[in-house]
């Protein structure tokens, strides 16, 4: 590091390319953070720093390259967001007993049954039966 610079944050490369096995090693660093931050349940939100690299220090950390194209990170996040993690409305229908199953992440629901709403909550990860009637 040059002497003059006697902070590390006020250093800055003119240049910090992307490289293919860096995206690579980011894309599996999101992957594994994103999935243990989504397993806490005292996690509320997460936020991004940086969506086009270059932002911070010059650094390759964004999402998308400094051309907006998406970088390997970019595809697995939306990949968990949209794909693994992504609870779409669904029609769901009652077994013989008139009972239906719904998996989903903890927090709170709201069915639809004809023009009736019925609000559901999953607060324990165990949770498997939850009691509802359409009376």
């Amino acid at each position: 590091m040059p002497p003059e610079i006697v902070d590390l944050n006020d250093y800055q490369v003119d240049k910090w390319p992307s490289t293919p096995e860096g995206e690579q090693r980011q894309a599996d660093e999101v992957v594994t953070h994103y999935k243990t931050l989504l397993s806490r349940p005292l996690v509320d939100g997460i936020t991004w720093w940086d969506m086009t690299d270059g932002g911070w220090l010059n650094a390759p950390a964004g999402l998308l390259r400094q051309d907006e194209s998406p970088k390997p990170a970019y595809e697995q996040l939306l990949k968990l967001v949209k794909g693994e993690w992504w609870l779409a409305p669904k029609n769901l229908t009652t077994d013989a007993a008139g009972q239906l199953t719904f998996e989903g992440f903890l927090g709170e629901y709201e069915l639809s049954l004809g023009s009736k709403k019925i609000h559901v909550s999953l607060h324990d990860p165990h949770q498997t039966l939850i009691a509802v009637t359409a009376d």
